[in-house]
């Protein structure tokens, strides 16, 4: 019965951190739209989008199973190279 109000607490922590979490990614794209110095290419909301969903797997867990899915290794057909620093943004 213990283990039950265990699951039973993880998850509404689980749901508590995901919703404060989105809560402040909101706000802080807000911030990034409404304050960007260059008005001229200022990001939209659209432009986070990728960064929402990033944000959700590790809210919800699910950034661990995704990084065990791991690109194969060269020899077995995988890339031989994966750029995991993207240019900086202008």
């Amino acid at each position: 019965m213990n283990d039950a109000f265990d699951k039973t607490t993880a998850t509404l922590d689980k749901t508590t951190f995901g919703m404060e979490l989105d809560k402040r990614l909101d706000e802080v794209i807000a911030w990034a739209v409404k304050e960007c110095p260059d008005k001229n290419a200022s990001p939209r909301y659209a432009d986070f989008e990728q960064v929402r969903k990033q944000f959700h797997h590790i809210a919800t867990g699910e950034i661990k199973s995704l990084s065990s899915q791991a690109a194969a290794e060269p020899e077995d057909g995988g890339p031989q190279y994966i750029n995991d620093n993207p240019a900086p943004w202008p």
